[in-house]
């Protein structure tokens, strides 16, 4: 003879195995979710980039990208040659973010030659003076989120 409850039991185990299986089905929605997110502010780095392209600029493949807290600043170093001429693409796919970007030389001089800002991306046109490390310093504010996915890409000519 069965125990009392015993057939409920057995239910009550299904049912945590299906919520189990449905909250990690959830929660790997999410993560994409987050991921596409991130992806889509390099395509807007993307878009960005396309009048650059059409004035002869090679888009580079490596990108950086992440998180950042609402009013941090980031900072990046990076290699440039004299005698190229930079193009900087910074995006994120949130609306509402104030985006802001500057490019420095070893000396904390900038270098910008000029900077454009639209709804999702700007971008920001470096020739340098002299082959260097240079640092591109910035920052992306949110008038509705704690953290700002973004993604900074690069071309020359």
């Amino acid at each position: 003879m069965k125990a009392p409850f015993e057939g409920s039991k057995m239910m009550i185990r299904s049912w945590f195995r299906f919520g189990a299986a449905a909250c990690a089905a959830m929660a790997l929605a999410v993560a994409s979710l987050v991921h596409a997110t991130v992806d889509e502010a390099h395509d807007f780095t993307m878009e960005a980039a396309m009048p650059f392209v059409e004035q002869g600029f090679i888009v580079r493949e490596d990108y950086w990208n992440g998180e950042v807290k609402s009013g941090q600043k980031l900072m990046i170093t990076h290699q440039l040659f004299k005698g190229n001429e930079y193009a900087f693409w910074l995006g994120t796919s949130q609306e509402g973010v104030t985006l802001d970007m500057k490019v420095f030389d070893e000396k904390n001089q900038p270098v910008q030659i000029k900077a454009t800002t639209d709804k999702f991306f700007m971008s920001v046109r470096v020739n340098p003076p002299k082959t260097g490390t240079y640092r591109i310093v910035f920052e992306l504010k949110s008038k509705k989120e704690p953290g700002v996915l973004w993604a900074l890409s690069y071309g020359y000519r």
